[in-house]
């Protein structure tokens, strides 16, 4: 059987350097796609069409979502959507079905005005999916360190992610070369030449930094989950299990977690309605 609309609905995070989708049906995950951020046309397409998926292959964009079995589908699908950029959003202004979260929204105790709504959704939901106490540790273009318990968040820290590093030696020297981040080879500690010894400084200073973290949160919360979500997350986790494998078997992967933030608090909104 086909998936309805009804059944159906999309979840966006729009992030400093992509946007994130992820689609449902009630709870269950269908799975997840990137997209660079789109035009203003593109969005405008989308939002017409009701998202449907020849739309998205026309832009030349592979997404999970399934065909509607009358090949159109009358319902507007539920798009629940979070960002991290202040740029206002105007294509959805006419969209009646969006759900927009701010960190206000989030099912998060102890929280602070300018705590980002991402590092919000991703401690909620690595808390709904791995359970409380948990560490997250987002690598994107912004290392994050994210701990919370029972609900309520601990606090973290905030510092440059790999690739922000890279640009930083590169825009802010004047001598140093423009060094592209591959995940795929980890440096030698010792390096002989430049283009190395940066990669190196930043790769290895970047581990210890996140061991350091961990190490800190396990002497807190020692049965504490600790999780790696983003971009680099997992070429981060390949570079502890070759380095420190005893710290990466206390680790666990997961690039979705906004997505589980995003199922909670829908999931509160719905047990909302049922009560009025």
């Amino acid at each position: 059987m086909g998936i309805s609309d009804r059944d159906l609905w999309i979840a966006l995070v729009i992030g400093n350097s992509r946007w994130h989708w992820g689609a449902f049906k009630g709870d269950r995950w269908l799975g997840s796609w990137h997209t660079r951020h789109l035009t203003a046309a593109q969005t405008d397409a989308l939002q017409q069409s009701r998202f449907a998926l020849p739309v998205w292959q026309q832009l030349g964009i592979e997404t999970v979502l399934p065909r509607h079995p009358d090949g159109g589908g009358q319902e507007l699908p539920e798009l629940w959507m979070a960002s991290v950029v202040k740029a206002p959003l105007t294509w959805l202004a006419n969209y009646a079905s969006i759900h927009p979260i701010a960190t206000v929204q989030v099912p998060l105790q102890n929280t602070y005005p300018t705590l980002g709504v991402d590092r919000a959704l991703a401690l909620v939901g690595a808390g709904d999916v791995w359970g409380w106490p948990v560490l997250v540790i987002d690598c994107g273009t912004a290392l994050t360190f994210t701990a919370g318990a029972d609900q309520r968040l601990i606090g973290g820290a905030i510092l440059p992610g790999l690739r922000s590093q890279f640009r930083a030696l590169y825009t802010d020297t004047d001598q140093l070369p423009e060094i592209a981040f591959s995940p795929n080879r980890w440096p030698p500690r010792w390096a002989t030449n430049t283009p190395e010894a940066i990669a190196s400084g930043i790769l290895h200073t970047q581990l210890a930094g996140i061991g350091d973290f961990i190490q800190a949160w396990e002497a807190e919360w020692f049965q504490g989950a600790i999780v790696l979500t983003g971009g680099d997350s997992t070429a981060i986790y390949r570079a502890m299990q070759r380095q420190t494998p005893s710290l990466a078997q206390r680790v666990r992967v997961d690039p979705d977690l906004g997505f589980w933030g995003m199922r909670v608090c829908r999931r509160q909104h719905l047990q909302q309605l049922e009560r009025l």
